[in-house]
This record gives C-alpha cells, sequence and structure tokens, in this order.
C-alpha cells in the first residue's frame, strides 16, 4: 500500500483519488472521456490518504525497504545509519573521549545528518544512567556493583531502605524484578502468526504502542527522562509517537534469535543502545602451553569459519553488525532483519523508535492523527495485536 500526503511534494502513484484514511481502489478510465467527466479529487490538503496502488516491483535480487503494511515514498534508505567499528565502552578507558569526539564530527551517521546525530548523542550520554536502572529493575540490583543477597526479613527490617550496606555493597532489590509487560507470543502479534522468535526474549516497555508505561517509569524514572526529556528527543518532536511506537529494554535470551521480518512501514527508524553484550571467547582462552596454544587457536579458527557470524549480531539486508555496549546503533526495519544470540548470555539493548528525520512535522501531525483515527474506529489495536513488533 501506498502513502501519498498533500502540500508535501513527494513521488506519487497515478490514480490515488481517494477519501482521508480511504484504502479503496479508484477505478482507471474506460476512455479519455470518461476521464474527462470523472470529477475532481477532495481536497484533502490538510490530511493523511492511504491510497492502493501502483503494483511493486520486488524481489529483484538487492536488498531495498519492504515494510510490511505503509510506504512513504521519497525518504532516504539505508540498512544501518550508523557506522561500524566502535568498541566496548568496557574494553576502552578512552571510550568517552574517542566517541565524543567523533559524534562531533557527525562521521557516525549516515548523509551526517544533525537530527539523527543529536539524538544518538543524546541517548548515548546516558548510557550508564540507563544500564544502571537495567539492573536494579530487571535483575533487581541495586547498583552495579558487587550483591549481596537479602531475606526478606532482612530487608523489612533494615533501617536503610536503599538497600545499600555500610561497607558499600548492594542488596537485591525488596520489590523483586520487573516482569515482562509484552507477550511476543500473543495472539495477532508480528511474532505470534509466523513463530518469528525462538528461544526466549523479554520486554520491558517504557513506551508500548504509543503509551508512556507508568509502572516503568516508577522504576526506571532516569531511563524515562531520557526519553521525555525536552532538550533531548522531544525538542526535535522526534520520538515515534503513534501505535507503531516503541521504547523498551529487549532482553534476548541465550540460544534465542529473531528470524528475518520486515517492520510495517518505513515512517521511523530504530535505534538499538546495547548495554550487555556477550563476549566472543573463541580463540580467547589461556592456554597453558604451547602446543595447546596451538591446539586452541587451531580449534577457535575452525569455529569461526563453521559460524560465519558473530556469536551475537543482527543482519539488515546483506550487512550483518555486532553491538558494542555503550555504542548506539540506528538501523532501518523497513530493510528485512533477523536478530540472534547463540552464546549463553543474555544480550540486551535499550530499543528506542524515532521518526525517520525526512518526514516533516507536518506530515508527522497528520500521519499522527491518521492513526489515532484509525485505533478510534478499531481498525488498529493499542495492545499486543498491534503490528510493528520486531528488533
Amino acid at each position: 500500500m501506498i502513502r501519498s500526503f498533500q502540500r508535501v511534494r513527494r513521488p506519487a502513484p497515478a490514480f490515488q483519488q481517494a477519501s482521508s484514511f480511504s484504502s479503496t481502489t479508484p477505478t482507471a478510465p474506460d476512455d479519455e472521456d470518461e476521464q474527462q467527466r470523472r470529477p475532481p479529487p477532495p481536497d484533502n490538503t490538510n490530511s493523511a490518504t492511504i491510497v492502493r496502488g501502483p503494483s511493486l516491483l520486488v524481489s529483484t535480487g538487492v536488498h531495498r525497504p519492504s515494510p510490511s503494511l505503509f510506504h512513504l515514498p521519497g525518504l532516504r534508505s539505508l540498512p544501518f545509519w550508523t557506522a561500524p567499528g566502535a568498541t566496548n565502552r568496557a574494553d576502552d578507558d578512552d571510550f568517552g573521549r574517542r566517541e565524543e569526539e567523533r559524534r562531533r564530527r557527525h562521521h557516525r551517521i549516515a548523509f551526517n545528518d544533525p537530527i539523527v546525530s543529536d539524538a544518538v548523542s543524546h541517548v548515548e550520554s546516558h548510557y550508564d544512567a540507563i544500564k544502571s536502572e537495567y539492573l536494579a529493575a530487571v535483575l533487581g540490583r541495586r547498583t552495579t556493583t558487587t550483591t549481596k543477597t537479602t531475606t526478606k526479613d532482612e530487608s523489612e527490617g533494615s533501617d536503610d531502605a536503599s538497600g545499600d550496606d555500610d561497607d558499600g555493597s548492594s542488596a537485591i532489590d525488596a520489590r523483586g524484578p520487573l516482569e515482562p509487560d509484552y507477550d511476543v507470543s500473543s495472539r495477532g502479534g508480528e511474532h505470534a502468526s509466523d513463530a518469528l522468535h525462538t528461544g526466549s526474549w523479554d520486554w520491558h516497555s517504557c513506551v508500548l504502542n504509543g503509551t508512556r508505561n507508568d509502572v516503568f517509569r516508577e522504576r526506571c524514572p532516569k531511563t524515562a527522562g531520557v526519553v521525555d526529556d525536552v532538550r533531548g528527543l522531544e525538542r526535535e518532536g522526534m520520538l515515534f509517537g503513534t501505535p507503531f511506537g516503541f521504547c523498551f529494554f529487549s532482553t534476548l535470551h541465550g540460544r534465542s534469535s529473531i528470524k528475518a521480518h520486515t517492520g510495517p512501514m518505513n515512517l521511523r527508524l530504530r535505534m538499538h543502545l546495547p548495554l550487555v553484550v556477550p563476549r566472543d571467547d573463541v580463540g580467547n582462552d589461556d592456554a597453558g602451553g604451547g602446543d595447546a596454544s596451538s591446539s586452541s587457536s587451531s580449534a577457535s579458527s575452525s569455529e569461526r569459519r563453521r559460524r560465519r557470524r558473530p556469536i551475537a549480531g543482527i543482519r539488515v539486508a546483506d550487512q550483518v553488525r555486532e553491538w558494542h555496549e555503550g555504542s548506539a546503533l540506528v538501523l532501518d526495519d523497513s530493510y528485512v532483519h533477523e536478530a540472534w544470540n547463540d552464546s549463553d548470555d543474555c544480550r540486551v539493548v535499550f530499543l528506542l523508535d524515532i521518526w525517520h528525520p525526512d518526514v516533516r512535522a507536518e506530515e508527522r501531525e497528520r500521519i499522527t492523527s491518521m492513526f489515532e483515527y484509525a485505533r478510534g474506529k478499531g481498525w488498529i489495536g493499542s495492545g499486543s495485536g498491534s503490528g510493528g513488533v520486531n528488533e
């Protein structure tokens, strides 16, 4: 289906005489006289219009955006909007300095786009706070330092509500872990229909189908503040606040994967801020002797050749990337994409949807109004049955 918008010039198909929120296909005229007698299309200068057609050319052997529901023509597109090659923040003491310099030059972001660059910089600058709140809310840890388990009686009898001990160690949160709030196996969801994921995949949502989650905001106030900060994402109106907008902690457990699929539209870009990334220890074992070292190295090389992909990674179109803790990755999920975690450990990213920077402010307003109209009519849901559920 093709979406076109009045007053913003974009490539548009023929025969797009349709009323607002209509998906009716106009009939092609039988002759020129009939075409001349046809009344002019309605003036929808302040609305968004959905029409069918023209036929789409697909399966050319080249990866291109192919959203499952809606496509807005004329938008720049790339599988990834961030350059590869960063390192885990934990592995490099100079990470912050080097990344800040790189961000200032905007060399990481496709097209040197200033809006996407600002959004990435804003989210990355809060990496430590976001990761700390994930560990506290989802794993039940008060801090990222060493943890000490306390019993319920000890917790209730403690004068220190924070659970921190005098020696600086941290205790398990008395409230317990934050429960996942999205059933990826629910009937009607993108993943459920085609058994799109295997293994275990947990969501802890800050924004679910465009609606902010009060429970998340209570448990993770700093993370919610990153999303709400008017100096950051909201300054440009970048948060994708539609029924297809999501923002959540995505925990892909070990030996789990999300099969190849496409997102529902090309109106958004999807940002991953990696918080916990399994290490690929192939070839990194400390061997005790020369022969053992040679044997280990040979086995490691063989394992890499057999696997032919990172132990935990994501493919968008024909490009494969690894996640690096603290270094945001921005992708266009209207391309076919998949993700996997072949390790025994969890992989955690903070996922956030933002508007595609080429969708102008007046278009965003009309698109949002259109989706609200459709939701009011019951054409799209506000719960787990809505589309757009993917990484």
